[in-house]
């Protein structure tokens, strides 16, 4: 977390949501600029404590900080950093859920619309979620390059200096008025509730916990469209086969084994992939034996992304030897960071174990079918898009249709602004 002064004020101008995956030095920058902006427009003192910007926990999946908690439960604006890895990731769905929901209660008591929500457009993203289409944040008072090519480029370069502190002195501007007239009211303690309860904006069809024993998981049919299943424990879980237990949260979903270098979650990675290249996606935890496996068919294409420590719990690895034997998935990637020394040391038992249970797709000597040992996130994501092409093509040829390659991108959404 980084705030100008120790503890976060009980009144913060802002909070600045952010995919943690697009956390570059751009990101730092531009809260450290609008900070600045904020400080002088409203006319406080040059250390002066008006935005939240956090940098360690919210990935990690089990609880949110203290002092992200307040931050989101009395700052005054909610700055979002819109890019497509944002709209992939669901923590940050779960802090547009909870912002939004404090828009809606203070709405309640008074006649006017809050204009609180911040959507700032970071990188343009193909697709945009339908509870965002609703948000105006892309009016002409932003100059034409902010709106073709998003604020971090005009961060990059220099010819766009002008461009980027207008942009700023807009964003600023807005949020000093957001805190002076009609701030949203603080959301008391005793409303609050716990990260892994609240249901990302963007994902309102995902699990929080997985399916319910026994149910399948619905994969839908079309080429276009990218199911992944997470075969992964939770922390708790993980703790009985391994000692680092950093990389898992509180559901599959949170599984992040590529930490430091990615504090994301491997699912909502993924699914930024898929969105780059013109795809739609889902996630779900992989179902645990129900002898049915998982509903899927030939014309989908469904990836499968296994922690090699699952095949050392029992359920799991009856849980992969089902889905390998019943409903194989298109592909199964196998990641194992460089930065973790555990899994390293022990990468041959764990190896074994995942040849024993995913003997078909092994046996196969297809490229495609297995993709293990898979060292770093940068290697990630160029596996899966080879993986999603090699996949996609092969389910266009299938179905007699000529594939003239990577989708088009679709029409770019107006994305309306302060």
């Amino acid at each position: 977390m980084t705030a100008e002064q120790p503890g976060v004020p009980h009144r913060l101008h802002f909070f600045l949501s952010y995919a943690r995956s697009d956390d570059d030095p751009y990101v730092e920058r531009f809260y450290r600029d609008l900070c600045a902006e904020v400080r002088v427009r409203a006319g406080l003192a040059s250390n002066a404590g008006v935005g939240f910007f956090d940098r360690s926990s919210i990935e990690i999946g089990a609880t949110w900080s203290a002092e992200l908690v307040d931050a989101l439960a009395n700052a005054c604006s909610f700055v979002a950093l819109v890019s497509p890895r944002y709209f992939a990731s669901e923590p940050c769905g779960r802090e547009w859920q909870i912002f939004t929901d404090r828009m809606r209660q203070h709405e309640a008591t008074g006649d006017a619309r809050s204009a609180a929500l911040l959507p700032v457009l970071w990188l343009p993203p193909r697709q945009v979620p339908e509870v965002v289409q609703a948000v105006q944040y892309d009016r002409d008072v932003f100059s034409e390059a902010y709106r073709r090519d998003g604020l971090r480029q005009l961060m990059r370069l220099r010819r766009n200096a002008d461009e980027y502190i207008d942009a700023i002195s807009i964003l600023a501007d807005r949020i000093v008025d957001n805190a002076t007239t009609d701030p949203l009211t603080p959301l008391p303690k005793h409303q609050r509730v716990e990260f892994v309860s609240v249901r990302s904006a963007f994902h309102p069809d995902a699990e929080t916990r997985g399916p319910p024993a026994g149910e399948n998981v619905p994969i839908r049919s079309h080429p276009d469209h990218v199911h992944f299943l997470i075969a992964a424990p939770n922390q708790r879980e993980a703790s009985t086969v391994r000692r680092e237990v950093q990389f898992y949260g509180a559901a599959a979903l949170d599984w992040a084994p590529y930490r430091p270098s990615l504090p994301d979650p491997l699912a909502s990675f993924a699914r930024a992939i898929a969105a780059r290249r013109g795809l739609s996606s889902e996630a779900s935890p992989l179902p645990m034996p129900t002898g049915t496996g998982v509903a899927t068919s030939g014309d989908s294409i469904v990836v499968l992304l296994v922690d090699a420590w699952a095949t050392q719990l029992d359920d799991y690895r009856q849980a992969l030897t089902e889905q390998d034997r019943q409903a194989p998935a298109t592909a199964a990637m196998v990641p194992r960071s460089h930065e973790d020394r555990e899994t390293h040391d022990n990468w041959r038992r764990l190896s074994d174990g995942l040849r024993s249970v995913l003997i078909r797709r092994v046996a196969s000597g297809e490229a495609l079918a297995y993709r293990a040992d898979i060292l770093s996130h940068r290697s990630f994501d160029e596996d899966l898009q080879v993986v999603l092409e090699v996949a996609r093509n092969r389910l266009f040829a299938e179905a007699g249709q000529v594939d003239s390659g990577p989708a088009p991108p679709r029409t770019r959404p107006i994305l309306q602004g302060p």
